[in-house]
């Protein structure tokens, strides 16, 4: 949906971070390699959320040299977890679940164990939702494209379980706005 400004910089945020993060739902749906093929730099430990070991074993983001750590639910298919385990630069890391869900708690407190201590999740919808839910977001990278879209099935940019009043809400502080090509990027830090 952006251009090719905001799409390089997207790489650029995954170089400067230990870690990007997506959930199954964007590996089934856009196939992403999530790398830094855009701009020079380390690429950033992969991180997939999939309770129930659904992933391809053709998913881009198990292809190339970048570690990916595949997070796993205790329900999840056992000889799924063993076939992933015996790719190359790929881990299977099993966490407790909320609601069918992976912990962000747990989530967290392995990847400190795994000596990441920047991730960048990158979605979708739920995922963001979840990170906020918990409120462990610390800061926003909003890329807004002049385009309109939407319709009565349209996904929400952020879902999760929501808020009933706007006093409720996470607020962005310190925002900063940039213009990349026709594009803009608005990011500041998030509190609660």
């Amino acid at each position: 949906m952006t251009g090719q400004e905001a799409h390089t910089y997207s790489h650029y945020l995954r170089k400067i971070h230990d870690a990007i993060l997506v959930g199954i739902g964007t590996v089934l749906d856009d196939d992403p390699e999530l790398t830094t093929r855009l701009v020079e730099g380390k690429n950033p430990v992969r991180i997939v959320l999939d309770s129930r070991a659904r992933i391809p074993l053709t998913a881009k983001v198990l292809q190339g040299d970048a570690k990916t750590l595949v997070i796993t639910g205790p329900e999840a298919d056992a000889d799924a977890c063993d076939t992933l385990r015996r790719l190359h630069n790929v881990e299977v890391v099993t966490l407790p679940c909320e609601n069918g869900k992976i912990s962000v708690s747990a989530l967290l407190q392995s990847l400190y164990e795994h000596e990441i201590t920047s991730v960048l999740v990158e979605g979708g919808s739920e995922v963001l939702g979840s990170f906020l839910d918990s409120q462990t977001a610390d800061r926003v990278y909003a890329f807004i494209a002049p385009k309109l879209v939407g319709g009565t099935h349209a996904l929400p940019s952020v879902g999760g379980r929501g808020i009933e009043r706007m006093s409720q809400c996470a607020t962005v502080v310190e925002p900063e706005l940039l213009t990349l090509g026709k594009d803009w990027l608005i990011t500041g830090r998030v509190t609660f």
